[in-house]
């Protein structure tokens, strides 16, 4: 029985195209908020790979920049090859994504984030996985993950895979993200099938959204890096990481992604459903803490307990605990010492 929870969930329609209109292999959309100096390396990454209008969309759809300006990016840098779109205001991460896709044409979108990039031979990899496997449902690669400076930060390994196509790809991506969206491709008739990006996630929506892609068909991969993924400082993972709500996403997607499996699948994988999100939240306590936030690493270690119960993970909560009561209660009466200070010196 489904659990009523996930049964009244509605994904955000994508129309189909109307007949007449033409249809390129490529729609290449490049979401963007903020990132103008990184969407000059983004463009010209495609750029140098375009095959021509006929054969492929590049769009930027901004999300109503507040900071830079996209479209005079793309201007310089498109010269009139490359259509620009913004919102009339800014409408959030999510919901730019899904513009994107309504706002695609052609038979395979690839939604490329405005401050990463892919390698000289992307689409033609690409292109040529797709002729093996025309009824693939998810193309994806291993990603280069890279810092501001383009310094390489982490290099993915491909996921086991036969000729391609990806072994027990359902069962992996329920329990934990393997995919950098950079990477991913996915035929528009998945999308118009499908849906969109689910609205209430916001860090996870792309999680959730490629497991419904290759969930009923087929997910393949290329077995070589092609596209880079760019990491942050300031990333939305750290900023949801102080208030505990990127360990609450992550469950709540891992729960919505288990209801959509077969029962019996469900059942085979269910002891291990919360092991990668425990270990995940073990991390954060653990570098939250080297950083002496300690209300924030409390509530890491409050979600590694939850979700892994046992008496190490019990320990590790009430350690947090401890030095979060014991640097409160000093941070206070240094406060309070500092008010009688200038007290003092004021009288």
């Amino acid at each position: 029985m489904k659990s009523k929870i996930f049964q009244k969930i509605e994904y955000p329609q994508i129309t189909p195209i109307p007949e007449g209109v033409h249809r390129p292999f490529w729609s290449v959309m490049i979401p963007t908020y903020n990132c103008a100096n990184y969407l000059v390396q983004t463009l010209e990454s495609v750029l140098a790979q375009d095959p021509g209008s006929e054969h492929m969309q590049i769009e930027v759809v901004d999300d109503c920049s507040t900071k830079d300006d996209s479209e005079a990016v793309v201007r310089e840098i498109g010269k009139g090859r490359v259509s620009f779109y913004r919102q009339p205001q800014n409408v959030g991460a999510i919901r730019n994504f899904n513009t994107c896709i309504q706002r695609s044409v052609g038979q395979f979108v690839h939604i490329l984030h405005g401050d990463d990039f892919v390698a000289p031979d992307f689409y033609s990899s690409y292109a040529e996985l797709l002729q093996s496997h025309p009824d693939a449902t998810l193309i994806i690669s291993p990603s280069i993950s890279v810092d501001e400076n383009n310094q390489h930060i982490h290099v993915a390994s491909p996921l086991a895979n036969i000729d391609g196509i990806i072994t027990e790809f359902a069962e992996i991506q329920a329990l934990r993200n393997e995919i950098h969206t950079p990477t991913a491709v996915v035929p528009r008739k998945v999308y118009e099938h499908s849906g969109g990006y689910y609205l209430p996630l916001s860090h996870t929506a792309d999680w959730e959204m490629f497991f419904r892609a290759g969930l009923h068909g087929k997910a393949v991969t290329l077995d070589k890096q092609v596209a880079y993924y760019r990491i942050h400082s300031g990333s939305d993972t750290s900023r949801l990481a102080l208030t505990g709500k990127n360990i609450w996403e992550a469950k709540y997607t891992v729960d919505m992604c288990m209801q959509q499996l077969p029962e019996k699948v469900r059942r085979e994988i269910d002891n291990n459903r919360y092991s990668y999100i425990a270990g995940l939240a073990h991390y954060f306590y653990s570098e939250l803490a080297n950083k002496e936030m300690w209300k924030s690493s409390l509530i890491h270690a409050g979600w590694h307990l939850k979700l892994s119960p046992s008496k190490p993970t019990l320990k590790v909560y009430l350690t947090a605990l401890a030095r979060y009561v014991l640097y409160g209660v000093l941070k206070f009466d240094m406060q309070l010492l500092k008010q009688k200070k200038d007290m003092s010196s004021a009288s």
